[in-house]
This record gives structure tokens, sequence and C-alpha cells, in this order.
């Protein structure tokens, strides 16, 4: 049975009690292809978990790909089970998935001290400070962070999510809505592939062969 048909499936603006959801939705997003996530590196000397990591970073408004208030929500019955941001990217977001301007909220939210917080400083700038040129938006809204729980996958989620994310780029009046995908990512190439057009391919020999490349994709939305 496809999301479209499910009686039980309904989507929703997230709200702040959805924050554990939504972490645990950036968290997921963030493992292919690799099988671990960046931020467990980032942040394995601070003694912090990653979850409540990234609770801070929705709760503190630090995120730079998504807002609490910029994600859809679908839930099966009410169970939350799948999740996107769509959101207008400024400045900050090409520099990297964390606004820096408010880490001093997150650390504070999470107890560290200067020391800790100046050592991740070093290490998110160290990774995301080495031009990030590829960053740069390719359309007017982008989606980010898509996720569906591991218990609802391969129930057509995805691409209720993609649908929704449509929906929501035109009720904002947008003229075109942007993704990328890690390459190695074949399940969700595949479901881009199916609404969006390739825009751009950054290959692994723009970042010197330490990663295996992205492309970037872009629709758009003029009738």
């Amino acid at each position: 049975m496809t999301a479209q048909r499910r009686s039980d499936l309904s989507a929703r603006a997230a709200v702040a009690a959805d924050v554990p959801f939504l972490a645990r939705t950036e968290f997921e997003a963030s493992l292919p292809p690799f099988g671990r996530s960046f931020w467990d590196d980032l942040l394995q000397d601070s003694g912090s978990d990653t979850m409540l990591f990234l609770e801070a970073v929705l709760r503190e408004g630090a995120s730079s790909w998504g807002a609490v208030e910029d994600f859809i929500v679908f839930e099966v019955e009410t169970t939350p089970a799948a999740a996107c941001a769509v959101f207008a990217p400024d400045e900050r977001a090409a520099q990297g998935p964390l606004n820096l301007d408010r880490l001093d909220r997150v650390a504070g939210a999470l107890s560290w001290t200067s020391e800790t917080t100046a050592a991740f400083r070093a290490a998110y700038q160290g990774i995301w400070s080495r031009g990030v040129d590829f960053l740069k938006p390719q359309a007017e809204l982008i989606v980010e962070s898509v996720a569906v729980a591991p218990g609802f996958r391969g129930q057509g989620l995805g691409d209720a999510l993609m649908r929704a994310a449509f929906d929501k780029a035109r009720e904002k009046g947008a003229a075109s809505l942007g993704i990328m995908v890690i390459h190695g990512n074949n399940a969700a190439k595949a479901l881009y592939e199916k609404h969006f057009e390739p825009y751009t391919t950054f290959h692994p020999a723009y970042f010197d062969h330490a990663f295996p490349g992205l492309t970037k994709f872009k629709a758009s939305l003029a009738d």
C-alpha cells in the first residue's frame, strides 16, 4: 500500500514538542552513505550525546538548514514516521548546517566549558570552512534532513515527503526547489531523480578524493 492511499497517514507542520523526533531525523539523514554521522566525530571529545546536541541546536535556533517550524512531519496514526525541512537559505546556509553565532547558546544548554566550546568550534570550522562553494543554494527553497524512521521504510513515505515539500514551496510562492545527495546514497538519489532534475555535480576530485562527491538537484515550480 502506498503512502498516497493510507488513511492513517497525515502531514503537519512541526512544533516544539517534535524536537526529539526532528533530532533523530537529522541524525538519520546524516548517516548515508557512510553509516556514521559526522556529528558523532565532531562531538567525540565533548562528552555530549549526539541526539542531545541536535536537540539543543534545534531548541536554540542554531540550525542553518531548517528551523523547527521549517519541518514537515508525517504521522502514521499518531506516531511520527518521517520528516524533512523546507527552508529559505541565507548566507549562513552556505557555511554549513550550524549557525556558529548561536553556538554559545547550544553550549550553555549542554553545560559545556569554554574549553569544550572552543574545541568544538575549531573542529567544526576545520570541516566546514574549507571551501564550501558547493553549498551555495541552487534554488529559492531547499529541502534538507529527509528521513523516514526505520520502522516505516518501504511504505512510500519518501515520495509523500517530496510531494509535501513541493506543496509547501508552492504555498510559499517559491519559483524553484532544490535538494542534494551525497554519492553512494543510492536510495535517496533514486527518490530525488523522480521529482527533480540534476542541476550540477561535484565529483570526488573537487574534494581531493577525501569525499565521494555529490549531486545537486533543482525543480522549477513555474506553471
